[in-house]
Order: structure tokens, then C-alpha cells, then sequence
């Protein structure tokens, strides 16, 4: 009864809504309807939803014929859920027909609420109040992500960081455009210090990769790159466990506030206006409100929690030219570079997004991994177009082949011919010397040394050099031996005669037996 009530409201709000002379897709928005549903609605007369709505209240559910049989069974066990439902149906029940898993959901909730058998509920964690930190004690980090209009309609993804001073509540934000990187990370922690006018004791964060490679059971591995940060800041690090709000509730809430109440209805112009916006924000509401909390305004309490701080230097060199800029890694693993290329080690690509770090000191470039990690060096070029290569990138095959080719020398009585094969196979076929080795080592598997080394001395005398032309040498050679190996047999085969079964006949003497022999049977 009380839904259909509720759709005989809406109704009426639809018919008056487009009596204002408000759009269908103006009053889907307002009344949170669908636009197919608000047009529905606009072409019944009152009369033909009320019919409408007779038939919805006469209508049987999918799985009404199945009401006792679930209405038993949640009975049974409160607890079970759609899922479970779903299964014993087609278990118990052959002709059950195929429905979504959503018309069932909605069903057992039904049978829930018209039988009243709610679900029990779980042991609700228990939580207590967060002692308050002193001033200066601690701040809490962590990241966000949001999607943004531009002037054209088109939608821009922006990512932030935002550090929150946990005792004045006093919050600082920074944007980018590019998804969070150790360098960022940095550059936004060595800003936030600035707008603190200090440093906090203790920063708080989430397991994040930019950060935290390894948790390790306590020894926490960094980033190469946030390591060496942390020698200069000499920084207290605490790590918050997985889904424990009571560590980083605050700056949770932080970051819902940044997606809630700067961002909503905000064009984005470019990142320079965007991070020039945000902080007027912070100066007029974010840190110039009473806190809903505290009761506090978070810029009167930072005046006393600034005292507090571990004073403030800036590094003795800046963040940006010490970890570099983003590159974009091309598919044949280099980057671009003043209309240069340069080469990183095989593999770097790792599909499309794949980013390095690059930094430019004097006349050397230096590319590193988004943790810091050195991948390569170069000189740097003054040309245009030039590929600047580094041939320890490439695949190192240059001393398997040498491997390979010493292990099928092995396989040779004399060694100088095989060497002068070999080598000459290598000089006619580089790009497919692998593949003319491999061939070589197959053919002579499980061959004749003789044959083998007669091979190679013909190839030798005829200077043929592939493994094509010794595969066909030693298999004339096999062929060769094979008739010699049939003739000898052949001539070796004495076939019989008639003459020779004929003395074979006449020689033959029966056995004979003595007539002592008889005498004794017949005794």
C-alpha cells in the first residue's frame, strides 16, 4: 500500500513539474526518475494509472509459486543469503526457470519483510574516541582522484594529495594531472610544509606504492627515492594497517571534503588555476570554518600548533631537478627527448601509460623508474632525430651464440674446419645465426662421427657454408653408407642349391635299433 502511495505521488509531482513547464530530462533530474518512466507517466490520464496501478497490485511476483518452499528455508536459516537461495532453487526445484539474480534478491528481501525474518546481524565492531594528539605531533597523507568538466564538456581526471595537521585540523592540497608519482608526492610534501610553516613530528599514510614497497613485518622498505627523501627530512613514518579508520579517519574525511565541497560544479581550466583555486579555498572555507568536530576554526588553532612544528628549511636543492620530469615510454622501449631518442633497457615498456623520470644535469640525461630506480644515462645530443643507443639495452645474445657455437665445435674431430665453418656461418647469416646453429646441432644428433667429419671436410673443400648445405652433404653421406651396407649383406648371402639338398638327402642315416630291444618288449 505504502508503494502505491508513493508512486501516486510522484505521479502528480511529474504532471505538476510539467505544468511549470519544466523538460522531461529537468524533471527526471529533480524527481530522480527515469526519463522512460517520467514520460510514461506524462502520457496516462489519472484514470489509466489508476488502472495502472490495480494491475501492479495485482501482478504476481516471478517467483511467487516458489514463496512457501523459500519463505522455509530462510526460516530455517536466517542468515542465508540470495546466492544460496538461488542454488537451492535449482536444486530442489528442476523446472525452476532461469531469472536474474536480482529478481531473486528482490524477492527474498520481500520474503524477509512480509514474514518478518530479518537477517542477523554481525558483531558490530566496537570503536572508542581518538585521544587528541599534541600540537605538532602528527599529520596525516593521503590521495584522491576525481573527474572534472572542462569548458568543451570533456571530462579531465585530476588526482590530489592532501596533508592534514591531525590536531588544528589545518589542511593543504595539491593537483596533478598525471597519476600519483613518487615526484609528485615530494614536490607536494615539501609545498605543504611551506603553507604549515613547519614540519610535523610524525607524517601518517596508507601502504602507498609511491612510499612503500614492503611492509616486511615491521622493517619497512621505501621507495629509493622517498628513502633518500626521508634522509634529508629525517621524517617519522607511521603506516596505517588495512581498513582501520581509527588511524586515518581524519584525513579519510579530508579527502571526501575535497570531493564533496571544492570540486562539485568546478571547471577545470588548466593545473596552474586549479591548484591557484584550491588555496583559496582552503584560506576561506576548508581552514577558515568552525570544524564540525573540534568546534574549532583550524587557521586560529594552527597560530598555536605552528610553534609546535620541527622548523622549516627548504632543501638545499629543489625536488623537481633532483627526481625530474615525466616521459611518456614509446613501444620500442625510448623516450623523447628535444627531437632525440634514447634507448632504455628491454622490457621498460610495459603498455600503454608506461612512465620514466627524467633529469637533465650539465650535459648528461638520467632516466630513472617512477621509485627512483636509475635506468640509464646518455649524453645528450644537440642534433635532431638522432637515436642515441646504448647497446647494454639490448637483449645480451652475443655470448649464448658464442656458447653455442663452442659446444658444436665439440661435437667435430677436427676443430679447425668446424671453427672455419662456423665462423663463416656466422658472417654469411647474423640476423639468423641462432636459427643456422640450432640446425647444425640438430642434424648431427645421433649420427656417425665418420659421417660427420667427412661432411664437414667436404663442405670445407667446396667452401659451402650454411647449414642447409651441410644438412644435404650428410645426408648423401648417410644414403651412401646405406647402399655400401646393403651390398655387403647382399654379397655375404649364400643362396641353397638343388645339388646341395640333394647330398644333404643322400648322407642322412636313419637311426637303427638292436633286436635286444624287441625281445625285451615282447618278454
Amino acid at each position: 500500500m505504502r508503494t502505491q502511495l508513493k508512486k501516486l505521488t510522484m505521479y502528480h509531482e511529474v504532471k505538476e513539474l510539467s505544468r511549470e513547464g519544466l523538460s522531461i530530462r529537468q524533471i527526471s533530474r529533480k524527481t530522480g526518475l527515469d526519463r522512460v518512466t517520467v514520460r510514461k507517466y506524462l502520457r496516462m490520464s489519472e484514470e489509466e494509472f489508476s488502472d495502472f496501478l490495480f494491475l501492479q497490485k495485482q501482478r504476481l511476483r516471478k517467483l511467487q509459486p516458489y514463496e512457501q518452499f523459500i519463505k522455509e528455508r530462510v526460516t530455517d536459516y536466517p542468515d542465508c543469503s540470495a546466492a544460496q537461495v538461488e542454488d537451492w532453487l535449482k536444486e530442489h526445484h528442476p523446472d525452476f526457470r532461469e531469472v536474474t539474480t536480482r529478481t531473486i534478491y528482490s524477492f527474498v528481501q520481500w520474503i524477509r519483510k512480509s514474514h518478518h525474518i530479518p537477517k542477523p546481524k554481525g558483531t558490530s565492531r566496537q570503536y572508542h574516541p581518538v585521544e587528541q594528539f599534541p600540537y605538532g605531533q602528527q599529520a596525516q597523507v593521503d590521495f584522491g582522484e576525481y573527474w572534472m568538466a572542462n569548458a568543451d564538456e570533456d571530462k579531465v581526471k585530476v588526482y590530489f594529495m592532501i596533508m592534514l595537521l591531525s590536531r588544528s585540523r589545518r589542511k593543504f592540497v595539491s593537483f596533478s594531472q598525471q597519476p600519483i608519482t613518487t615526484r609528485f608526492v615530494l614536490e607536494a610534501h615539501e609545498q605543504a610544509f611551506t603553507f604549515f610553516e613547519g614540519i610535523p613530528h610524525t607524517l601518517v599514510y596508507d601502504q602507498d606504492s609511491t612510499i612503500v614497497t614492503n611492509e616486511n613485518r615491521g622493517a619497512i622498505l621505501y621507495t629509493e627515492a622517498f628513502n633518500k627523501y626521508l634522509l634529508h627530512r629525517s621524517l617519522n613514518i607511521h603506516l596505517c594497517r588495512k581498513s582501520d579508520p581509527e588511524s586515518k579517519g581524519k584525513i579519510e574525511a579530508g579527502v571526501k571534503y575535497v570531493k564533496h565541497n571544492f570540486l562539485p560544479g568546478r571547471r577545470f581550466v588548466n593545473l596552474d588555476v586549479l591548484n591557484q583555486e584550491v588555496l583559496l579555498w582552503l584560506e576561506r572555507t576548508a581552514n577558515a570554518k568552525e570544524h564540525t568536530t573540534t568546534h574549532l576554526v583550524p587557521d586560529a588553532e594552527w597560530q598555536v600548533e605552528k610553534q609546535h612544528l620541527r622548523p622549516y628549511e627548504p632543501l638545499p636543492y629543489p625536488i623537481s631537478g633532483t627526481i625530474g620530469k615525466d616521459y611518456h615510454v614509446r613501444k620500442d622501449n625510448t623516450i623523447s627527448y628535444r627531437g632525440n631518442f634514447y634507448t632504455l633497457p628491454v622490457g621498460t615498456y610495459a603498455g600503454p601509460g608506461t612512465q620514466v623520470v627524467l633529469e637533465a644535469r650539465e650535459n648528461n640525461l638520467f632516466l630513472y623508474t617512477q621509485d627512483g630506480k636509475l635506468l640509464a644515462g646518455h649524453l645528450i645530443e644537440s642534433g635532431k632525430g638522432i637515436v642515441v643507443i646504448n647497446n647494454h639495452h639490448r637483449r645480451d645474445i652475443s655470448s649464448k651464440i658464442r656458447e653455442l657455437q663452442d659446444s658444436l665445435m665439440q661435437q667435430f674431430t677436427n676443430q679447425e674446419q668446424a671453427g672455419l665453418v662456423l665462423e663463416s656461418i656466422h658472417n654469411r647469416y647474423p640476423r639468423y645465426i641462432r636459427d643456422q646453429f640450432l640446425h647444425v646441432r640438430d642434424t648431427i644428433k645421433g649420427c656417425e662421427q665418420r659421417l660427420v667429419d667427412d661432411a664437414l671436410a667436404y663442405c670445407v673443400d667446396h667452401h659451402l657454408f650454411s647449414s642447409g648445405e651441410f644438412y644435404d652433404i650428410l645426408q648423401h653421406h648417410r644414403k651412401q653408407k646405406d647402399k655400401q651396407s646393403h651390398h655387403a649383406v647382399f654379397k655375404a648371402f649364400r643362396p641353397k642349391t638343388l645339388q646341395s639338398d640333394l647330398n644333404r638327402i643322400l648322407s642322412f642315416v636313419p637311426e637303427s635299433s638292436t633286436i635286444t630291444t624287441y625281445e625285451k618288449i615282447l618278454c
